[in-house]
């Protein structure tokens, strides 16, 4: 098992990773940053979650499950940290741990900054399908009559 990282060192790699945004058909930068937080901080489970605003926070995907209804087995404690920009939600970032008392002020600082650094990587310049997926929809053209 790797050591427990420091939020110094976890949120350089974390910047880093999203700084270089190399996908590939194997592998995003989301997985990366997932990857990072459950080996750094030893969770049991790391998910980013994508969400689109109308009136309400509604999925991605349709029918999906929200992250608050879902925990993996063996979960004892969970925090899920919206992701925001300009007040206007995009996401969730979900972290649960096997461990009772996983989650002290160290771990809400770390989690926030990192659902910050993903919020400004998913809507950035070249983010394309974030930003087009947030456009409204446009108005149904009229019949030719």
């Amino acid at each position: 098992m790797r050591p427990y990282r420091s939020t110094r060192d976890l949120l350089a790699d974390i910047e880093q990773a999203l700084a270089e945004n190399r996908p590939s058909f194997h592998h995003s930068p989301l997985e990366k940053v997932a990857g990072l937080l459950a080996e750094g901080r030893h969770y049991g489970w790391v998910g980013i979650y994508l969400t689109l605003e109308k009136q309400a926070a509604t999925p991605l995907l349709p029918n999906a499950v929200h992250p608050a209804q879902f925990e993996a087995s063996g979960t004892r404690k969970k925090v899920i940290v919206s992701m925001k920009i300009a007040g206007r939600e995009i996401g969730f970032l979900n972290v649960e741990s096997n461990r009772e008392n996983a989650f002290g002020g160290d771990e809400r600082v770390l989690l926030e900054r990192v659902a910050g650094l993903l919020a400004k990587f998913l809507v950035g310049p070249g983010k394309y399908l974030i930003r087009k997926a947030a456009e409204p929809e446009p108005p149904p053209k009229a019949a030719a009559a």
